[in-house]
């Protein structure tokens, strides 16, 4: 189906404009929009970012058919290969009061790296950092190190995957079911992950967390819920786990907690992305971010990451519809100096 064909406006009979053919029209249109959603969230998940998202085409081939809708009073649902939708059939809208972001306020924020540091990793020569702010603090001066200081950053893929279940409303989860359920959704998320790339110069800045910045995290004590450090044969390795987010549709790289040193997906993202047809109908997206968990390891004797795992948990929400869906994306690195 071509993308500008999302939803295609038929004539339909002016004279036929009960409330029973209005809420069935509705309904399947909202079925066709999630359907939509599904597949080009999970085929383009793993190109989301800032810099190169793009809407997956919803063909023939990605669900083995399409919905289509039976213009009589009782329509039925079939798979078909084309879709028409009464488009004066209001949208509804209604809005959902979306959580305000964690209140961050009352943390110090940590020193901006924007600037180059002064040594290209954590410090050395000093005690092995044991607090959960000297740990943190390390944390930052190790991973703001490979922005400025790496030769290159080999990134050893990226997995996406459904990190919880998923909240379909009853009227949609036929459309769903037929795809597969989060089954099918969770396979197709992994096998759209990106593979083995190397990052080097303006590229590290661009693409290792967080994309796009100087910094790589500007994570405070209040950022974090547990912080671990171990060592053996000169190496430390650490642990952060990130405060959960609170849903808000408005959230920016450095801002809350999981966005000040991951690959956030954010809210600004998907909404500019989705297809208009879908946008009345299952309203604006929100996000969450769940507690999300970064681990590096470190040479003690120079302050130098030598791999980075991220697991960030991110949850889209449609309240206008009530559909929440829980993903996840785990991406691996080695740093080579």
């Amino acid at each position: 189906m071509d993308e500008n064909k999302v939803v295609e406006t038929a004539n339909a009979e002016t004279n036929s404009k009960s409330d029973l053919k209005a809420t069935i029209i509705k309904c399947v249109a909202a079925i066709l929009c999630v359907a939509i959603l599904m597949v080009t969230l999970s085929q383009s998940v793993s190109k989301i970012s800032e810099n190169n998202l793009k809407i997956a085409e919803f063909s023939a081939s990605s669900n083995s058919g399409s919905v289509s809708v039976d213009s009589n009073v009782g329509g039925s649902v079939s798979t078909d290969t084309d879709v028409a939708v009464d488009s004066d059939v209001p949208a509804d809208d209604s809005t959902a009061t979306d959580a305000p972001v964690a209140d961050d306020s009352t943390a110090t924020d940590a020193p901006s790296a924007d600037a180059p540091a002064s040594d290209a990793g954590a410090s050395t020569g000093t005690k092995k950092p044991s607090t959960k702010a000297e740990i943190v603090d390390y944390f930052n001066k190790a991973v703001n190190g490979v922005k400025t200081g790496a030769k290159a950053v080999e990134q050893k893929g990226v997995t996406n995957y459904l990190a919880g279940t998923t909240t379909i409303p009853g009227g949609i989860q036929g459309v769903y079911k037929m795809l597969g359920g989060d089954s099918w959704l969770d396979d197709t998320l992994k096998k759209n992950g990106h593979g083995a790339e190397t990052h080097t110069g303006d590229a590290i800045k661009a693409r290792f967390p967080v994309e796009g910045e100087a910094y790589a995290s500007k994570l405070t004590a209040a950022d974090v819920t547990n912080a671990t450090c171990t060592e053996s044969n000169g190496v430390y390795t650490i642990k952060i786990t990130t405060v959960a987010d609170a849903k808000s549709d408005n959230i920016k790289h450095g801002e809350g907690h999981a966005p000040k040193a991951f690959n956030v997906i954010l809210p600004g993202t998907i909404n500019d992305n989705i297809p208009g047809p879908a946008v009345s109908l299952v309203g604006k997206a929100s996000m969450n971010y769940p507690s999300s968990t970064a681990t590096i390891t470190v040479d003690v004797a120079t302050g130098h990451v030598l791999t980075a795992d991220y697991d960030l948990k991110w949850t889209i929400n449609f309240d206008k519809m009530g559909i929440v869906l829980p993903f996840g994306t785990k991406s691996v690195y080695t740093i080579k100096w």
